[in-house]
C-alpha cells in the first residue's frame, strides 16, 4: 500500500522520533514522505533532533549547540538509539521516501546552518528527494540564493496573500500549515500557484477523514496507522 502521507518525525508512537528506527518504520509502512528537523552541533555537523536541548529525548542536559556531533552521538535514546547526523540519515534513506528537513532556527541562531545542510544533500545527490521547510523566512530566502534547486517551503500557522506572495517570489512550491486553519480558499489557490500545501499535524481520525475530500492536500501524522486505516475506509467506499 502506497500512503500519500507525512510521517511526523517518522514513527514517534511506537518508535523514539528523530531517529533510525521511526525513520525506517515509516518507509516499512509505505509512507512516500516524512519530516524531521535539523540544528547544528558546536562543531558545525547537522544533527537530526527536534528540540534545541537535549534533555527531553536522551539522558544527557544541555543545548544542542553546546555539543560537538562526537558528544551529542554519545547521548542515549531509550537505551538503543543515538540522535543522528543528518549524513547518517540521508545515507539510510536515499531512494526510498521523500524527505521534508526542517531547520530549526527559531530560538537558536545557528551560522551556517543553511549551507551545511546543502552541503550534506547535495553530497547525496538527493536534491529532488528533498524539501527543505523552515518557519524562518530568513533561512528559506538564504537557501535559495545558495541553491535555485532545492526545493523549499514555508512552514505557516495560518495563510495569507502576503505568504502566497513571497512564496511565488522565492520560487517556493511547498506550504506547510496547521490543519486548523487550511481552507477550501487556499487549497485552490495552492494548486493554481503550483505549490504543495501539507496540514499538520493531523491525529484524530475524524479530522484525517475530513482532508481526505482534498486529496491534493498532505497529511502529516504521528498516528500512522490510524491514517493508513483511514485510506483504506475510504478506498474500500
Amino acid at each position: 500500500m502506497i500512503i500519500q502521507g507525512v510521517a511526523h518525525r517518522g514513527y514517534p508512537k511506537k518508535y523514539p522520533e528523530n531517529t533510525l528506527s521511526s525513520f525506517l518504520k515509516a518507509v516499512e509502512l509505505g509512507f512516500t514522505h516524512l519530516e524531521l528537523d535539523v540544528h547544528l552541533s558546536q562543531d558545525g555537523i547537522p544533527v537530526v533532533i527536534h528540540d534545541h536541548t537535549v534533555d527531553r529525548m536522551t539522558n544527557g542536559t544541555g543545548r544542542v549547540a553546546d555539543y560537538t556531533a562526537s558528544e551529542l552521538q554519545s547521548f542515549c535514546i531509550k537505551q538503543d538509539e543515538h540522535i543522528p547526523t543528518l549524513e547518517e540519515v540521508l545515507r539510510a534513506l536515499k531512494g526510498k521516501i521523500g524527505l521534508n528537513i526542517e531547520l530549526k532556527q527559531m530560538g537558536t541562531y545557528y551560522p551556517q546552518l543553511e549551507e551545511k545542510v546543502l552541503e550534506v544533500i547535495k553530497e547525496f545527490s538527493m536534491l529532488d528527494q528533498v524539501v527543505i521547510t523552515s518557519f524562518d523566512f530568513d533561512a528559506l530566502e538564504k537557501i535559495r540564493q545558495l541553491s535555485s534547486e532545492v526545493r523549499i517551503g514555508l512552514i505557516s500557522f495560518g495563510c495569507s496573500k502576503a505568504i502566497l506572495d513571497w512564496s511565488v517570489e522565492m520560487e517556493a512550491t511547498f506550504l506547510s500549515m496547521h490543519y486548523a486553519f487550511v481552507t477550501e480558499h487556499y487549497i485552490h489557490r495552492c494548486q493554481e500557484l503550483g505549490i504543495q500545501l501539507m496540514a499538520w499535524t493531523i491525529n484524530e481520525t475524524s479530522i484525517m477523514k475530513k482532508f481526505q475530500d482534498y486529496p491534493s492536500v498532505w497529511v502529516c501524522t504521528d498516528e500512522l496507522e490510524s491514517f493508513m486505516d483511514v485510506l483504506e475506509l475510504s478506498s474500500s467506499v
